[in-house]
């Protein structure tokens, strides 16, 4: 279960396996980023799992929103005893049919925040991969328990979709919902909610825009067209 992160380690393993991505994704596209977030509070990317590739794309996020954090990601603890090198570059793992296992992560997890308080969380409240249009995402309740410990923190719920496009390699795009700030609990259904609004935005705009969504994408900090509003629309939810 023990990380035993290392910004070298991550630092080479990226120089290395950045160029092989590149290769075989066209592009990784990302929009609905914050353009400010606390530093002095824990950040938590909950986002759907739709492929092998989402931790490493979702490091687009983290350098964007905050690079020069400690990056952790929630792995299956089969996962990462096939790829134990990817320990070093901050995976922890959990063995969710063991609850001494959860309790294991929780505690490595809420002393890595004792020991940096804006450190980042990537986490797949599905605990499996899925389409990014099924319906309910499925989202599972164990999202809180590693919320919880950490509070208060933010959570940014991020939508993923792979797209092939006019290229041989997929485009990934990503669109992120407005963060939710947790001061005690936090609702799971309300993070999975937002993210598949925003996966609805991300279909309904290459609905829209076939093989030029692309060039229309609206950047980092842009927006597709906004969610329902029954889904909270300032900067910061607070919950609890």
């Amino acid at each position: 279960m023990r990380s035993r992160f290392s910004p070298l380690a991550l630092a080479a393993f990226e120089g290395c396996f950045l160029p092989w991505m590149r290769r075989r994704l066209n592009a990784v596209r990302v929009t609905g980023l914050p353009r400010a977030l606390r530093a002095d509070v824990p950040l938590v990317l909950a986002a759907n799992h739709v492929s092998w590739w989402d931790p490493f794309t979702l490091r687009e996020v983290h350098r964007s929103v905050r690079p020069g954090s400690p990056l952790y990601t929630l792995a299956s603890e089969a996962e990462l005893r096939r790829l134990p090198y990817f320990r070093l570059t901050g995976a922890f793992g959990v063995d969710a049919a063991r609850p001494a296992s959860v309790r294991a992560a929780v505690r490595f997890l809420r002393d890595r925040v004792r020991e940096r308080r804006d450190s980042t969380l990537i986490c797949f409240p599905q605990g499996r991969i899925w389409p990014s249009h099924r319906r309910p995402l499925g989202f599972r309740r164990g999202i809180e328990a590693f919320a919880r410990p950490i509070a208060p923190c933010i959570v940014l719920p991020v939508a993923i979709h792979h797209e092939p496009g006019t290229t041989a390699a997929p485009t990934v795009y990503l669109s992120a919902g407005a963060p939710v700030y947790v001061t005690r609990d936090l609702d799971h259904g309300l993070v999975e909610a937002v993210v598949e609004a925003e996966c609805d935005a991300i279909l309904d705009f290459l609905s829209l825009h076939g093989e030029d969504a692309g060039r229309r994408w609206p950047g980092p900090h842009g927006r597709l067209d906004a969610p329902p509003a029954a889904f909270p629309t300032p900067c910061l939810a607070r919950l609890g």
